[in-house]
């Protein structure tokens, strides 16, 4: 048998590689808000409390006043109108879809739809409960009362199921006063008034409880909200401070005090999309030397 080598030479093809795009998501320590405006507010609504702030997609900004009346702002902060007055005291207000947005109506165990361009309140939904904080997704809107019940409503079908959070045992009612709630990728997010807590639960049968926070920092939690990255933004009532806790509620920074301006805060809302933070605070009145205050909303980016 004879043999000899070949000439024949094949050629080695190329080595393919696929690459996944990985999103970077900024730390705690590159949130740092800058302030874009202050709200001017009406001379006859200063003397009044703010319940609730609300920055629309379009923009433009809402406050809800403990005179029952829900404010329209423009996007430089300029009062528009007043969109509707309630008969019955509001608590909360949040977005909901298109140019709706929903009001609880805390002892007429109620939370009314609103349609923010026709001025006109388009639909009452009942709970079983007294309505207190608010938050939704455009599908589902969530609603708590005072203590940790919490009542999750289809928009489309009308469909209500009540749950009552307790990540431990039950003590009295004010531990488990449950103050704001934010809905964010199918958790809850709840500031926890008299136990200065933050805390996370995710939206199952029956709201897994996933974390529990409480820092030093977090004094009577009020308002809160959640970012686009799943940073919680926390409104921290007595030491007048706004704090972001980090999604897995293991660490937290304080982004906002009373040497930013912030004085006596209670409300608080992120537009997601891009990404500007309104907070309500109080300030001194410039036209009144008397050195009074009055409440009004800064707005950030962030």
């Amino acid at each position: 048998m004879d043999t000899s080598s070949s000439t024949f030479q094949i050629k080695t093809g190329r080595k393919d590689q696929a690459q996944l795009l990985v999103l970077k998501v900024p730390g705690m320590n590159n949130i740092q808000p800058s302030l874009l405006r202050t709200l001017t507010i009406p001379a006859d609504m200063k003397s009044l409390d703010i319940l609730a702030c609300l920055i629309l997609p379009n923009g433009k900004f809402m406050i809800l006043y403990s005179n029952k009346r829900l404010l329209l702002f423009s996007n430089d902060g300029i009062f528009i109108r007043t969109v509707v007055t309630f008969t019955d005291v509001p608590c909360d207000v949040c977005f909901v879809r298109n140019n709706t947005v929903a009001v609880t109506l805390r002892s007429a165990n109620q939370t009314v739809l609103v349609d923010v361009e026709k001025n006109a309140i388009i639909e009452k939904i009942k709970f079983s409960h007294n309505c207190h904080g608010a938050s939704s997704d455009g599908k589902i809107l969530v609603v708590n009362n005072e203590s940790r019940q919490i009542t999750a409503s289809n928009l489309n079908y009308r469909l209500q199921t009540t749950f009552e959070l307790y990540g431990t045992a039950r003590i009295s009612l004010f531990q488990d006063s449950i103050s704001r709630i934010s809905l964010f990728q199918d958790s809850i997010y709840c500031s926890l008034y008299y136990e200065s807590k933050v805390s996370c639960y995710k939206d199952t049968d029956e709201f897994e409880l996933l974390w529990t926070f409480q820092h030093q920092d977090i004094d009577r939690p009020v308002g809160i909200t959640v970012d686009n990255n799943g940073f919680v933004y926390i409104v921290s009532r007595r030491n007048s401070k706004i704090v972001v806790v980090s999604p897995d509620g293991k660490t937290c920074q304080t982004i906002l005090s009373e040497a930013d301006g912030i004085k006596d805060p209670w409300a608080i809302d992120i537009n997601r999309e891009t990404g500007m933070m309104i907070v309500s605070s109080k300030i001194s009145d410039d036209t009144d030397y008397s050195g009074a205050t009055y409440q009004t909303a800064f707005v950030y980016k962030i």
